[in-house]
């Protein structure tokens, strides 16, 4: 015993040193290849940290150019405006009622929605003819604008700029007051239109703080004595900043290297990188001092890491050899007597655990085939929504199927709900087995187009569908249910009563069926311990009518959406049910109608619908006519649920129709504008965007984003051919934004350029 005891506490141990020495080797592996990486890395950390420079410089021409790009934009924008240029030309020096009111109109729909990048300062439009200077906050006179540019007035400053031909640039502006502070700005003059090199009627300037774009350099500004600037194409400065706010002078460096001079008694890393787009050089220093310092630092903390890492590495490696090496152990406890007995030798932990494991492997496959052959959840709602609400359409009735990818089921089905009969309290793990082993004896022995649904509490739903009108093959399912009651109980100890529906020859039936074996199922038979009850037997013995909560719920809902086919199939269903199946006495059937017309007060809101030739009394007072039969008042019922839901889908087909005829004249009225989108459309008829896609989709066939390219090419092919205007302006009055995004829609759409197409259109006229 005690040998064995050792034996036992050497292999653990043995188990635990082989854990443990695997984990420091994990462990020292990629520390040892840190190490290395590491000294060979900290040889070019001096050159990484002179490529910060570069980095953060790049980044501030990506933000310089997307500011420039911006600015061109906003000039383009109101080059384009309509009601700028209209301004420009009509309006003159007196200033008239109507030119304040236009002056006011492009100060609020253009210049305060232009004027919201957080760079700009301020932005104005110049109009020459009436002298005015328009901006966000004011509109003045240009000899009464208030700002000044050092001394000099804006209004002289704008005119000496305009007549210097400095239009089209980034100037450097020094002491700018407003009335209220005193800074410097970096400004861009553009002409009204843009592009034009002759003499303009308007200018728009747009003031950009030099503060705000030395921000970009903060990042580089930390260390004492850094600084950047930016010297645009003809090497001026433009803006410049520096750490302590001395005045900074151009030194001479390379774009795009990196290079070491000395400044003021210090080495200093100069970095400068030239852009592409705007030519503008963008440069920055550090001194040499601070880059040595920080590798040094980095180097520190490195080895600091380093150093706690592996304190803390080996504190791990032992925690965790320990924690995964004692469940191993246990498990090999619980299974040496199994390992000892198959190989009649001493074998290793994983041979042993190896063995085990293949050995269940080898006895669970058949269980393991069995789960993979459930149906997945996906199945389960579709017969949770084919059995308790039903499909009202066979085409979304198939969709639903195919998703599921249920394997086989035919035309004809019927439905049958199994309850386990229990004394007492039984335990939900029981429960859950024995409908575990039902389903699989189900499956079993009813065979192809079977399908079992679990239902809540101890009931489970059997589908089976079968081929042809033939009522054989039902029968003989209904006789191989009584022989799996008595199978259950035999084999599994389980009694079981089983309600059994009527089959039905169309799959979308099965919520029929599924109701009546639900009321099979609660049929009382106290003389049966193990009861099967058929619907189509008991109810042709019943006293009460058929009209359950679900099917009026259905036929209210069928009335509601309009659904007269659904409805049809409803109170046919109804009628067979109650005068055809049951036999019902005289009072019954007016219980029955009593009913329905309780139905028809629920839908009292639905009745608004009907014309008065539709109309009937719902108060109870009116009944059939004198002579006539129980069924002439339940064919009237059904006659005013049909008038109620036929006029409901009349009045909705005839909005439909009133809607897109709307939506059609709106696109069309103004596909010419470029800012037209659906929010737009949406708003309009007040809807929302994806309900108005949708609507747009259905009627249509196409998308809103296709129609409205549709009528916009149509409207350019139309003006290629008659018309010789340039390919830019149709794109515009057709309603592009530019002529790039116009030529790929129409290459897109019609397979060849516009040019092409007039160009082919020309030469087919002249033959």
């Amino acid at each position: 015993m005690e040998r064995k005891r050792a034996f036992e506490f050497n292999g653990k141990r043995k188990l635990f040193g082989k854990f443990l020495l695997s984990y420091v080797l994990i462990l020292l592996i990629p520390l040892l290849v840190g190490a290395y990486a590491y000294y060979e890395t900290v040889q070019v950390v001096r050159e990484d940290a002179a490529e910060l420079n570069l980095a953060v410089l790049e980044q501030s021409e990506e933000a310089l150019n997307r500011l420039l790009t911006e600015i061109r934009d906003i000039v383009s924008q109101l080059s384009l405006d309509s009601e700028l240029l209209n301004a420009m030309i009509t309006a003159d020096a007196s200033w008239p009622p109507q030119a304040v009111y236009k002056f006011s109109q492009l100060q609020k729909n253009e210049l305060n929605m232009l004027s919201t990048n957080q760079l700009f300062s301020d932005l104005f439009v110049y109009l020459e003819k009436s002298e005015a200077v328009i901006s966000a906050n004011r509109i003045d006179k240009l000899d009464a604008q208030p700002l000044k540019i050092g001394d000099v007035p804006f209004g002289r400053w704008l005119e000496e700029t305009i007549a210097g031909e400095r239009m089209n640039r980034y100037l450097p502006l020094a002491s700018v007051n407003d009335g209220r502070t005193t800074e410097d700005y970096v400004a861009y003059v553009s002409p009204l239109p843009a592009g034009m090199n002759m003499r303009t009627d308007g200018a728009v300037v747009i003031l950009i703080k030099e503060s705000a774009i030395a921000r970009m350099f903060h990042r580089l500004l930390s260390e004492e004595g850094a600084f950047a600037y930016i010297l645009n194409e003809k090497a001026e400065m433009i803006v410049s900043a520096s750490a302590g706010g001395e005045r900074i002078e151009p030194v001479i460096a390379e774009a795009g290297r990196d290079s070491q001079v000395r400044m003021n008694g210090k080495d200093m890393f100069i970095t400068s990188v030239q852009s592409a787009g705007s030519g503008w050089t963008y440069v920055a220093g550090l001194p040499a001092n601070s880059v040595f310092a920080k590798a040094e630092y980095i180097k520190r903390i490195n080895w600091t890491i380093v150093l706690a890492v592996m304190a803390f590495g080996c504190a791990a490696a032992l925690l965790l050899a320990y924690r995964n090496s004692k469940p191993i152990a246990e498990l090999l406890d619980s299974i040496k007597d199994f390992a000892a007995g198959e190989t009649g030798k001493r074998a290793s932990a994983m041979e042993v655990i190896q063995m085990a494991v293949h050995e269940i492997i080898t006895n669970n496959r058949s269980m393991s085939l069995t789960m993979k052959q459930q149906l997945p959840l996906l199945q389960a709602a579709f017969f949770e929504k084919l059995l308790k609400s039903g499909f009202n359409h066979e085409g979304d009735m198939r969709a639903h199927l195919a998703q599921a990818e249920v394997a086989v089921i035919w035309d004809n089905v019927a439905v049958a709900v199994i309850r386990i009969q229990h004394a007492g309290y039984m335990p939900e793990e029981e429960i859950t087995a024995g409908k575990a082993r039902m389903k699989r004896l189900l499956l079993h022995e009813l065979g192809e187009g079977t399908f079992v649904h679990d239902l809540k509490g101890e009931k489970l739903a059997v589908v089976f569908s079968f081929r042809g009108p033939d009522g054989e093959v039902f029968e003989r399912r209904v006789a191989q249910l009584r022989q799996l009651q008595e199978i259950f109980l035999d084999e599994l100890a389980l009694m079981t009563s089983i309600g059994v529906g009527q089959a039905y020859h169309r799959v979308m039936d099965a919520w029929s069926s599924y109701s009546e074996a639900c009321q099979a199922l609660e049929h009382e038979d106290p003389d049966a311990a193990q009861k099967l009850a058929r619907y189509d037997c008991i109810s042709r013995h019943s006293s009460h009518y058929y009209y359950p909560p679900d099917l009026e719920l259905k036929l209210m809902n069928a009335v509601r959406a309009g659904d007269d086919v659904v409805l049809g199939r409803l109170l046919e269903h109804i009628e067979t049910q109650n005068i055809g199946v049951r036999q019902l006495s005289p009072r019954r059937k007016k219980q029955l109608i009593a009913e329905m017309q309780g139905t028809l007060q629920k839908l009292s809101g639905q009745l608004d619908y009907l014309s008065g030739d539709d109309e009937t009394m719902l108060d109870g007072q009116s009944g059939p006519e004198p002579g006539a039969a129980e069924e002439y008042s339940f064919a009237r019922v059904s006659k005013q649920l049909l008038a109620v839901c036929v006029r409901i889908k009349r009045q909705k087909n005839s909005k439909f129709e009133d809607m897109l005829e709307g939506m059609k004249a709106y696109i069309g009225e103004n596909y010419k504008d470029s800012n037209l989108s659906l929010g737009m459309l949406a708003g309009e008829f007040k809807q929302s965007e994806s309900y108005v896609s949708i609507f747009l989709k259905e009627q249509l066939g196409v998308t809103f984003s296709e129609y409205l390219e549709r009528l916009r090419l149509d409207e350019a092919c139309r003006l290629l051919k008659e018309q010789t205007l340039p390919i830019g302006d149709i794109a515009i009055r057709v309603g592009y934004n530019s002529d790039k995004s116009f030529r790929r829609a129409f290459k897109r759409a019609l397979g060849v350029q516009p040019t092409s197409y007039r160009n082919e259109t020309i030469a087919c006229s002249e033959k």
